[in-house]
This record gives structure tokens, sequence and C-alpha cells, in this order.
């Protein structure tokens, strides 16, 4: 039943903010018990908050649930890390994009903007088993975009909107920017198509979403202040060391003012890597005053060096989950290696129902960073070469490349069969073969017995062409 008097004013954000901190600590059902499911999926439990705690009637309408103050209503999952504090258990989706609609539009004009400038996000714990009016709410907390991040943000939403513009609405990924995305939003992925300007192709439907990793830092910012969470089940020990790794996090840009006029976060990154392409690790190391030794994260700890970064991590790539991967071309332009990514997962893969929902698809769309380097004719690592960077993600059709990959491994592990995967030769992207240490590095298999490990890789021979085609 929608109240004809609301028990917060929906022209305060503070007052929305202290009405909804009420369900802090609370499922929806301990303060609404004549609460019912409005509809299924993940919007369910949002929509019943909306109408049962908030007391107006679910709507998509381009305005902010809360017009008058211009606040936009989240509610989002957490789960439970293996430190036992809480992350966020997937991307926080957004609003839908009308692509002819927002083709229109400027960043200030557009439906993102217009709709999410200032969140209230509520943060419920996902539990299996349990129904989704019995999650707790965890953290309950207003959000808006720093400055620093908003500045990458505007050029994430330029991105999405170039595409669209040019007519390729079809051929948008989330690995194309940093924080914000453009994700696929049905009830299945890539069911619902939409149409498109400039094109005839029609183009998935899509949401703007903020990446998970990102949405991890409000969460991880969420400790500082006590009256935003609940019971985060995070001791004290748990806490300092939580907070530590966050400060060990450094940004590459201190103040806004740092970028030369239109330049993108890429771009001066680019422009900071430049003036050290052709140097040796040994001539970088005497202009930095430095030295990297001999690690795997050499490639790193370049990076870090370069960009001004003391920290352990760099700030910018923690929130835009930036792979860096390293390419060592030999003397002769060869690349002898493929690259590497995690394990698979066997007990995730065969629950997995959704490419676009797979772990393989979030490692695969993720923003890459390759560092180029050239091997010496005689191996040498300190005479080995800065040749360049590149900001890269896999294009859509080289993504169904990744789903064939995926479908023939969830299939094969259901069957129980752990030694036919893909291979180099068999698929012109990506295969899977063993990283582990020897046939003894085993895991369990879907089936509960033991397994060898295996490992998704991107082959030697697509890197290498992605690199000639680099500018």
């Amino acid at each position: 039943m929608i109240r004809t008097t609301l028990p917060y004013d929906k022209t305060s954000k503070e007052s929305i903010l202290e009405f909804a901190r009420t369900l802090l600590g609370h499922s929806l059902w301990e303060m609404h018990s004549e609460a019912k499911l409005i509809q299924s999926g993940k919007g369910g439990l949002g929509n019943a908050v909306e109408k049962y705690h908030f007391g107006y009637e679910p709507n998509s309408k381009s305005e902010p649930d809360f017009k008058d103050a211009g606040v936009e209503l989240k509610c989002t999952p957490l789960k439970t890390a293996s430190d036992g504090s809480m992350l966020s258990k997937e991307r926080l989706v957004l609003n839908l994009i009308d692509y002819v609609e927002e083709s229109t539009k400027t960043f200030n004009t557009s439906s993102f903007w217009e709709k999410n400038k200032l969140l209230l996000l509520m943060f419920y714990l996902h539990e299996e088993g349990k129904l989704s009016f019995d999650f707790i709410f965890k953290i309950i907390r207003l959000w808006n975009f720093p400055e620093a991040d908003l500045k990458i943000i505007k050029d994430d939403w330029t991105i999405i909107h170039n595409k669209i513009l040019a007519g390729k609405a079809h051929e948008i990924s989330e690995g194309d920017t940093l924080y914000l995305a453009a994700c696929t939003k049905g009830s299945r992925a890539g069911a619902e198509m939409r149409i498109q300007p400039l094109s005839k192709d029609l183009a998935p439907q899509r949401a703007y979403a903020i990446k998970s990793r990102y949405v991890n830092t409000i969460i991880l910012d969420s400790l500082r202040h006590p009256e935003m969470f609940n019971n985060l089940f995070v001791s004290e020990k748990q806490k300092r060391k939580i907070l530590k790794a966050q400060e060990n996090a450094e940004s590459v840009v201190r103040d806004i003012s740092e970028y030369q006029e239109s330049e993108t976060f890429e771009q001066l990154i680019e422009r900071k890597f430049s003036k050290f392409y052709g140097k040796t690790i040994a001539e970088i190391e005497k202009i930095l005053g430095v030295t990297f030794g001999q690690s795997k994260s050499m490639a790193y700890n370049v990076c870090r060096a370069i960009l001004g970064v003391k920290a352990k991590k760099i700030a910018e790539f923690e929130k835009a989950e930036i792979a860096i991967k390293t390419i060592r071309l030999e003397a002769n332009s060869s690349l002898k290696e493929s690259i590497s990514f995690p394990n698979v997962n066997y007990k995730e893969i065969v629950n997995e129902m959704i490419w676009e929902n797979s772990a393989l698809y979030e490692m695969f769309t993720q923003r890459f960073l390759f560092i180029l380097f050239r091997k010496p004719p005689k191996k040498n690592d300190k005479l080995v070469r800065l040749e360049k960077i590149m900001f890269w993600a896999m294009p859509t059709k080289d993504l169904l490349q990744g789903e064939v990959l995926w479908l023939d491994t969830k299939t094969k592990v259901a069957n129980g069969n752990y030694e036919n995967f893909i291979k180099s030769s068999e698929n012109p992207v990506c295969h899977i073969r063993p990283k582990g240490k020897n046939a003894a590095d085993t895991t369990e298999g879907a089936q509960g017995f033991q397994v060898k490990k295996m490992c998704y890789w991107l082959n030697r021979d697509y890197i290498l062409d992605v690199v000639k085609k680099s500018p």
C-alpha cells in the first residue's frame, strides 16, 4: 500500500538517509512483514524496498527515485570474503541505455548523470539458501563521485557515447572503460536487442553500471564511518588490515590539474611512459634512482616508478581492475610466451548459466595494460628495453571465441572430462593448459575428486597480432 503520509521528508537527502538507516542490521521482512515479491530476479528486493519501506510505487522513470532531493536508490548485494570481510558480489547496475535517446545527449544531460548524481546505496548480505526478503542490510550510505573519479567516469561515458554515435553500439564492451561500464542487461544476456542510431545492426540491451572493483572502494571507505554499517563481521585486527591495504594504494593523479587539455587518464599514463621508450631497465633505474631487482613483478614495479607511485598499489588501477600484463618480445620481434590467467574453477564453471555472467567473461572483458619489453640478443635482464605500453580490450568478435572456450570447458567439466580441453591450435584466441608446478599440483574437481590444475591462456600468436596492429 502506498502511504499518503511519508515518515521522512522526500525533499531532504538527510531525512531520506536517516529513514533508510532504520533498515540497517535488519531484513525487509523484519521491518515490513506485509512485504511481497513484486518481481523475481535481481530487482525484486530493491523494488520491494521502494514500495514497502519508502512508500512509493517502483518505476523506470529517467529521473532519480527521490526527484525532489536528487537521490537515486540502489540495493546491491555483498558477499563474504575469505578473511570474513565484505566485498561487492557484482557490479552496481544503474539505468538502461536508450541508444537513440542517449545519442542526442551531452554528459550533463545524459540519462546516467541526470539519474545517478547522488546515490543512496543499500548493501545487503547475499546468503545462499535464504529468501531475498531475509537478507540483512549491512551498509547504508549516500555516495557521490569524488572529483578525480568523476573525471574518469566522464571519459568512460564519452567512450560509450562515441561508439553509439558511430553506429557501433553492438560493439560496446565492458573492457572499453575504467569505472563506468555498459553491461548487458536482460532476463537472458543477449536476448533483448535494441535499435541504435546510424546503423541497421541491433545492439544488445545494456545498462550503465559501476564496476565491482570500484564498488569495493565504496565498501572499504564505509569502514571509516561506523554509522554507515552494522555488524560486518570484521574484527578490529581485520579492520586495521583492510584500512592499511586501502592506504597502500596511491593515486597517480593527485589533482585533476595534472591533466593536459582534453587528456584522458590513459593518455596521461601514456605521456608519462613515453619519456622512457627505447630505454633499458638499467637506464630507467639510473634516471629514476631505483633498483627493480629480478622479481616476477618487475613490470609492475617499473610502472609504479615511472608513474611516481611509492605505495604498493596504484589506486586508479585498483578501482578500474586494470590488468597489467608483461609482453617480452624477442630481439627478432617474435613472441615465445602466451598470456596466462587464473586457474579454471571447476566447481564454479559448472554452475555458470550465462556466458556474460561467467568468471571467464569477467577476465576477458577487463581493461588491460600491456607493457612491451624487447629482450637483448643475449640474455641480460638489465638490457631489456621498454618498447611501449598499450591499453587494450578484447574486441566483441574475439569474445565469441572466449564463449566457445567457456562452453566447451563447462560441458567437459560437467561430464568429468579433465584431459581434453581446447588447445591453442583449436581456437584462434584462447586455450586451456596446465600452469601447475607438476602433475602433483592438483585441485578438487566438480565431482569432488582431485584433478590437474588448468589455466586459461590467451594465445601467443593472437597477442603478437594485437601488438603488431597497435599504433
